[in-house]
């Protein structure tokens, strides 16, 4: 089937002339299996969210039980140095016994040159009982600490939004319902709502169950958030996604998320318009939605239990960490397709604990830690990252970093595209 390409998630906030694999054409049912699995230094058994940066060709995953950030040069394949690190300073508080945890949400920001991730509540000191966000430098591994007012939970999942260099972070506890608008180049917060439908920001919105992940959009500039359950202006009702307006701060719609998905937690910017929402076992399967209206653009049947979830636009691939799926732990595998609309293809087993899942849009590698108990799926009660691969992935064309808008059909961008330089390496070999 021709599917559609999204270049717009490599255009976020960079000027470099990094060159991407994007595909061709490709079949459904491209069968993900278990390439390899990596061994984490200090062993890993809590940890939370990963996260893949194509230019930096890095990824970095939350880990709690070495209180750092894990980092794998995804540049590598298994079996040619792919392998776990730890360079980045050990400052987050770790697993701490009231449940204040971190690091926890992690993303790259300031054009790639640092590593952000939110953590929990210091348990002594001047902000003893006040969670913050770590900023970390990533040549020269210098850390800023960025304290949240009034954050008295952990400060947990969060994203950027490159054009007006803004980061948002939630602090999810029910004490807090909290939303914390970051600048990244003076490190300063500049805003926040607190999402209790009292705070006249939060346009009659109470979040009931937590706060969960969030995107930027740069087809719309807008941030998107998830909030699995809520009330508004009163009115009980399932979870919504709500769109922020990054440069007024001000939330501008509230969507109502559509059935099968109860309790939207993981977020992924598709292709197209599609938002996929990864969704908790409450229901039966998850979404994805258009991201003007949050209309229903396909059912993700059966497919629940889900915390984070991620968009490959190097293999068309949605990927869905279904640790809690009733069928037991899977690693959900949906093609992007094209108008006729995603086509699910086989799920690959994982492990309980296993919901942090990301890949990278070269090798197409996708990475999905396990914890100590995860003896299936790390090959040892020590935690792994596994790390899955399909050998049916399609090479294809590149899309430079950053790389300017050529033209505009149906609202949505064209981006300059380049012929792969010689030795670019795809799945199955160079092209």
């Amino acid at each position: 089937m021709n599917k559609i390409k999204l270049a717009a998630v490599f255009a976020a906030g960079s000027v470099c002339l990094s060159l991407f694999a994007m595909p061709g054409t490709a079949g459904a049912e491209e069968a993900f299996a278990k390439n390899c699995v990596l061994t984490v230094p200090g062993g890993l058994n809590s940890f939370d969210i990963g996260f893949q940066d194509p230019v930096l060709a890095r990824y970095f995953l939350a880990d709690r039980t070495n209180k750092t950030l894990d980092v794998v040069d995804t540049s590598k394949t298994c079996g040619n140095g792919l392998a776990v690190t730890q360079p980045l300073p050990k400052v987050f508080v770790g697993v701490q016994a009231n449940g204040e945890n971190g690091p926890n949400g992690v993303i790259t920001a300031n054009n790639h040159t640092e590593v952000w991730a939110g953590d929990g509540t210091d348990s002594s000191g001047p902000h003893a009982g006040q969670s913050s966000v770590k900023a970390i430098n990533l040549s020269t591994n210098a850390v800023t600490t960025i304290y949240i007012p009034h954050g008295t939970g952990r400060a947990d999942e969060l994203c950027e939004d490159p054009q007006h260099h803004l980061v948002l972070i939630a602090n999810d506890r029910a004490a807090d319902k909290l939303l914390t608008f970051i600048d990244t180049h003076t490190k300063t917060v500049v805003k926040q709502i607190k999402l209790d439908a009292v705070d006249p920001n939060s346009q009659g919105v109470n979040a009931i169950n937590g706060i969960e992940q969030c995107q930027w959009s740069p087809r719309t500039n807008k941030i998107y958030l998830n909030v699995p359950r809520a009330t508004v202006k009163g009115t009980a009702g399932p979870g919504v996604v709500l769109m922020i307006n990054a440069g007024s701060m001000k939330i501008e719609k509230i969507f109502n998320v559509p059935s099968p998905c109860v309790g939207n937690q993981g977020m992924a910017i598709g292709p197209g318009r599609q938002i996929l929402l990864g969704c908790s076992n409450a229901g039966t399967g998850s979404v994805i939605i258009n991201e003007l209206d949050g209309s229903l653009i396909a059912s993700v049947d059966g497919l629940n239990g889900n915390d984070q979830v991620w968009y490959n636009p190097g293999d068309d691939h949605y990927f869905l960490a279904a640790s809690n799926h009733t069928g037991g732990p899977v690693l959900g595998v949906v093609d992007a397709a094209n108008e006729a609309g995603p086509v699910a293809d086989a799920n690959a087993t994982t492990a309980a604990g296993s919901h942090s899942v990301a890949s990278d849009p070269v090798h197409n590698q996708v990475f999905v830690p396990g914890n100590n108990a995860a003896a299936a799926l790390c090959g040892g009660s020590t935690g792994c990252i596994a790390v899955f691969t399909t050998t049916s992935d399609d090479p294809g064309i590149c899309v430079a970093e950053g790389a300017p808008v050529i033209s505009m059909a149906g609202g949505e961008p064209s981006f300059l595209r380049a012929v792969c330089p010689p030795g670019t390496t795809f799945p199955g070999g160079p092209k």
